[in-house]
């Protein structure tokens, strides 16, 4: 198969295709670990074939794997070259791609994610390719899918054709060292994330985008620019939204109140760190999944969360200052999920030990908010596990 490649480009994307049947790894196994040990017979076997066709799969191999088996790969691509096997058309310019740009194409008002693209050409072809990495802002910031693209200009005629309305999908130029940095920090969160929920083609795609990635111009040594929100600004964001228009018919120390200094967590901890960005999707994900899963409350709590998350989707709306239409979008989302929520939130099986242990001691009439009686339920239930 690699003596048909006819580029640097489709020699590239035929090694990207072959490590991505190894990732994600074994759980105990970093991704080097995981291709050395699966690839390593592979190249053996192309080197002991030697010819045209295992020189040019070794030589792709050693231009994309970032770990051992690109260096083994390498060393026999070498060896079958000093014998005299022909080298493809391509060896050469595979070794270097000149960066052309980089930009970033994004959603200007909700900011559930943005893309990366990265467009470059070799010295064997004059056409130019991109590839783009999607980071998802209501994930934590993982790296979710990749794409390839002609161009960035080709990714711009298609914006400007199926604009939606407002010109809410905006394609930037952005520096390279902010590109660099961004893709890089994704693409680790996601190799971080146990069943992490990527799209069809990021596995295949994983090493020419950290390839591409690599050839970038790293952004200047700094400082770390992702500060957590303190303790302090989460209470003083609740309270400013208690005294606002939005949050002044809530009451302190309410399960309203719990809700909206919940949903400041969420956004906070669990998000990307602004609590002031809600969209539907981002309902969605923290009525019909976080809450269920995380809240270990009674059925008021939950019965709370809509007038309460509705009202803070407009106070935060308002202070970051979208349109209209967008805040009631977000706001229309809440009553969409709100059934499923309350059915999910006495689900026992939808949660972990501690939320069984909480349904558990509610089925056998304890309330949660009764300690004593909480402690004694937790000390029978432990007794008869370990008996």
């Amino acid at each position: 198969m690699a003596a048909g490649l006819e580029s640097a480009f489709e020699a590239e994307l035929w090694a990207s295709r072959l490590l991505g049947v190894w990732w994600p790894p074994p759980l105990g196994r970093d991704t080097d670990e995981s291709e050395f040990a699966a690839g390593r017979p592979i190249v053996q076997g192309l080197a002991a074939a030697g010819g045209p066709g295992p020189l040019a799969a070794l030589l792709a191999i050693a231009e994309v794997s970032e770990g051992e088996l690109g260096s083994i790969a390498r060393d026999e691509a070498n060896r079958l070259a000093g014998v005299g096997v022909v080298r493809p058309s391509w060896a050469q310019a595979i070794e270097h791609a000149e960066i052309v740009g980089t930009a970033v194409m994004r959603e200007r008002i909700f900011e559930d994610g943005e893309t990366i693209f990265i467009e470059a050409r070799h010295d064997d072809r004059d056409e130019v390719h991109a590839i783009g990495v999607y980071i998802d802002h209501n994930l934590g910031g993982i790296a979710k899918d990749i794409l390839l693209a002609d161009s960035i200009e080709s990714v711009r005629r298609v914006i400007e054709a199926k604009q939606p309305q407002d010109g809410e999908i905006v394609l930037d130029a952005i520096d390279e060292g902010e590109a660099c940095e961004r893709t890089h920090r994704a693409m680790e969160l996601t190799d971080m994330t146990l069943d992490a929920p990527v799209g069809d083609d990021y596995a295949s795609l994983r090493a020419i985008a950290l390839l591409r990635a690599d050839e970038l111009r790293p952004a200047p040594q700094g400082e770390d620019r992702e500060v957590e929100l303190s303790a302090r600004k989460r209470a003083r964001l609740l309270a400013e939204f208690l005294a606002s228009p939005e949050g002044e018919a809530i009451e302190e120390r309410t399960d309203q109140a719990e809700v909206v200094r919940l949903a400041i967590d969420f956004c906070a901890d669990y998000v990307d760190g602004r609590p002031l960005r809600w969209s539907p999707v981002l309902v969605e994900l923290f009525m019909a999944d976080w809450l269920p899963r995380k809240l270990l409350a009674g059925r008021e709590m939950f019965e709370a969360v809509p007038e309460a998350l509705e009202a803070w989707v407009r106070h935060a709306g308002r202070l970051r200052g979208i349109p209209a239409r967008a805040i009631e979008l977000t706001a229309d989302a809440i009553s969409r999920w709100t059934d499923e929520m309350l059915s999910l939130a006495e689900d026992p099986s939808y949660g972990g030990p501690a939320k069984q242990l909480l349904m558990a001691g509610k089925q056998a009439g304890v309330q949660p908010d009764d300690k004593q009686a909480m402690e004694t339920f937790i000390a029978g239930w432990n007794a008869r596990a370990v008996g």
